[in-house]
């Protein structure tokens, strides 16, 4: 085997453990949690403090589950950017961005991020 055959393999390999290891981290047995039109308000706010141009911020779909501990993540998108946070209900409802795929490095980031929460975005 030559050593342009060796780096091929080795390279596929490499891809094989990678995707393997995602598909273990993804979490589909994450119970859905049905946000309230107050909880979505309160996502929205959230992004928004967190953008450049609030105004002109625009919201797709959301989704979100809760943990056994309460925590609830959310993910959605803001334009055809991916975010995702955490809600926190108590003692006042408040959103925080822990991703906003800004760029296509981010963006892949955040996917992975919700799918590990057990959300899966559909391509905007």
């Amino acid at each position: 085997m030559n050593v342009k055959s060796c780096i091929v393999v080795a390279f596929a390999v490499a891809l094989s453990g990678c995707s393997q290891t995602a598909t273990k981290d993804v979490t589909p047995s994450t119970p859905a949690y049905a946000l309230t039109q107050t909880d979505t308000e309160t996502v929205q706010a959230g992004v928004r403090a967190s953008l450049k141009d609030p105004a002109s911020a625009t919201f797709g779909p959301m989704s979100a589950t809760q943990r056994a501990d309460g925590v609830i993540t959310v993910c959605g998108y803001v334009g055809t950017a991916p975010f995702m946070g955490v809600l926190t209900l108590a003692p006042k409802p408040v959103f925080d961005v822990t991703g906003v795929g800004s760029d296509d490095e981010k963006a892949a980031l955040t996917t992975t991020f919700c799918q590990k929460a057990g959300i899966v975005l559909a391509a905007q």
